[in-house]
């Protein structure tokens, strides 16, 4: 536990500083589920703040609900799509701002209920730093959490910045 404080309290300073090194997110990701596939293309992420996070999901709600012509349109459109059109959001925001925030996609075995996602086979959904603090993101619900309370944390299976 005190490793893991030490490395939650350099990821703040580093990204209060310089950003956040991929280094520390690796570390991060690898002390809950030490398999996971990790997939980082930048040397170190900025932090966004909550009213880039209320912006992004607002953004991102609309674009979902004026491209949803389907009745059902999770059959075509599932949550991997919600994921890399909310990291794509993202990184428009990003551009915009001049900041490259960090946010990425996690792709998880679902084994505990989340954000109204019911447990059972295989999920996708966003890893982001918001106020230097890697929270989780359900794109289709947009409920967040803490990485550190996110049920499915040990559950990781793949990572992509």
């Amino acid at each position: 536990m005190k490793k893991l404080i030490a490395i939650l309290t350099l990821t703040v300073v580093s990204a209060a500083a310089y950003g956040v090194p991929f280094t520390d997110v690796f570390t991060i990701i690898r002390h809950y589920s030490s398999n996971a596939d990790l997939h980082v293309y930048d040397t170190s992420y900025d932090s966004a703040n909550k009213n880039v996070l209320g912006s992004v999901m607002s953004d991102h709600f609309g674009m979902m609900r004026r491209y949803a012509k389907l009745q059902d349109e999770n059959i075509l459109f599932d949550c991997d799509d919600y994921a890399f059109t909310f990291k794509s959001m993202v990184s428009c925001y990003g551009m915009m701002l001049g900041e490259n925030y960090l946010c990425g996609v996690l792709t998880v075995k679902q084994e505990k209920e989340f954000a109204g996602v019911p447990a059972g086979g295989y999920h996708a959904l966003n890893i982001m730093l918001v106020n230097d603090v890697l929270i989780v993101v359900e794109p289709q619900t947009y409920e967040y959490t803490p990485l550190a309370e996110y049920p499915n944390r040990g559950n990781i299976i793949g990572f992509i910045l």
